[in-house]
């Protein structure tokens, strides 16, 4: 998707996509918008584009953690269809895709195994997120407590005693998927920190 000059979408594919994530009209319009502001002559965002966007919304990690899930094809770019992929899951979307686009997020190295490592810097990340938000500052600067520590470490291994049915020590792709729907409790851990 990212390697091709994508070009103006053609008003069937906006509406496909717009439908696919259940993306009203006006946020739809808003996120064209923003992608033909960023996106360079040839219809692509870079990385380091896509990294100063959400500068002042995202931590760096999470801004490439996001980045890197969602150029599906490595290109190093993001093209029109990968950005509308990215805003359609938060600006709508299924619970389904909501939970596929979190597993890619979680899997860091990509080897379609969520490990409890996985997990831990995936809270580690959004923690310091939230503290970044509350306070201001970097995530660099963050250190977290024992205390936070030994909460998040309790929320994974929590996760991996409801999700890891197999009991492997990771998550398959659909013991996550299956897991977080079944467990909704389990995705309200975000929302403590």
């Amino acid at each position: 998707m990212g390697a091709s000059n994508s070009g103006a979408l053609s008003r069937e594919e906006q509406e496909n996509i717009r439908r696919q994530y259940a993306i009203p009209p006006d946020k739809f319009d808003v996120v064209v918008k923003s992608f033909n502001t960023h996106a360079g002559k040839d219809g692509r965002i870079t990385k380091p584009a896509f990294m100063t966007i959400l500068s002042g919304v995202m931590c760096a990690d999470l801004a490439d953690k996001v980045f890197e899930s969602f150029d599906r094809d490595g290109s190093g770019f993001m093209d029109v269809r990968e950005y509308l992929a990215m805003m359609g899951v938060t600006h709508g979307g299924t619970l389904e895709q909501k939970l596929e686009a979190s597993y890619q997020l979680f899997d860091k190295d990509g080897d379609g195994r969520v490990t409890r490592d996985e997990v831990r810097e995936m809270f580690i990340m959004v923690v310091k997120q939230k503290r970044v938000a509350r306070t201001g500052g970097s995530t660099a600067s963050v250190v977290l407590d024992k205390t936070a520590m030994d909460a998040i470490n309790q929320v994974v291994e929590t996760i991996f005693t409801k999700v890891d049915t197999d009991r492997s020590g990771w998550l398959s792709k659909e013991e996550f998927m299956v897991g977080f729907t079944k467990n909704p409790d389990v995705c309200g851990f975000f929302k403590q920190f």
